[in-house]
């Protein structure tokens, strides 16, 4: 009585994780993304105490480099597969930034990736990096229609220790949690939304302001609905 769903869960800066699971009477697709940026601080006085941006063990792989790939394998003889192109990108250098850490703004600069993960059979895949942002998104999904979808936000800062420190993420995953819990969504564990949000940041810590300037990379993840979905119903888990 169930049918197959996605689920995605992305991480980067911008980071996208992707998620699936079963869905009830509908195929459904979760998403869930991070993606920061860089932007002025807040005058708000943050700890710099938290877990450091450093490198996680997790089995990180390249989804796409630029250029040619082989099109997706037909599962059936009368199949159609679709190749999309994305817009020009013109990727943000540390070199633009020169001079400018103090006066930011709050944007979106495309920097060089996000990491998705995926799941499937009830659990979670190890997590890819995507250099483009760039989603493809069924046109009948959950998160279009109905609007199935939490998102975080959070910052990493450039320390006088010369370290990267990340601000509470333990707080925003069990903030995430519950808003997953809410919507009958597969949850993120936390360990796992700390290791990508960490992954997000070494992948494009070249990008965190220095120390001593009045800025901090912003990460926003996001968990969606990305698979098409007729009806509004629970998200059920395998």
């Amino acid at each position: 009585l169930f049918s197959r769903a996605s689920h995605l869960l992305a991480v980067g800066v911008p980071v996208m994780m992707l998620v699936r699971l079963l869905g009830k009477a509908a195929t459904r697709t979760t998403r869930l993304s991070f993606s920061p940026c860089v932007a002025a601080a807040s005058t708000r006085s943050f700890s710099s105490a938290g877990p450091e941006g450093t490198a996680s063990q997790q089995p990180w792989s390249d989804l796409e480099l630029p250029g040619l790939r082989a099109p997706p394998q037909q599962l059936t003889p009368d199949e159609e597969v679709y190749s999309y192109l994305t817009p020009g990108i013109r990727k943000t250098q540390v070199a633009d930034l020169k001079g400018k850490w103090d006066n930011l703004g709050f944007q979106i600069r495309p920097m060089n990736g996000h990491v998705i993960f995926r799941w499937a059979n009830g659990c979670w895949d190890t997590g890819t990096f995507v250099p483009a942002p760039y989603v493809l998104l069924h046109i009948n999904s959950g998160a279009l229609h109905y609007g199935v979808s939490v998102f975080e936000g959070l910052k990493a800062f450039a320390c006088k220790d010369g370290r990267v420190r990340i601000m509470s993420p333990t707080m925003n995953a069990a903030r995430m949690q519950e808003g997953a819990r809410k919507l009958q969504m597969p949850e993120v564990p936390t360990e796992m939304f700390v290791d990508a949000v960490a992954e997000c940041v070494r992948r494009n810590v070249e990008f965190v302001p220095p120390y001593g300037n009045q800025a901090s990379m912003y990460i926003r993840p996001l968990l969606f609905a990305s698979g098409h979905m007729l009806g509004l119903a629970p998200l059920a888990e395998e």
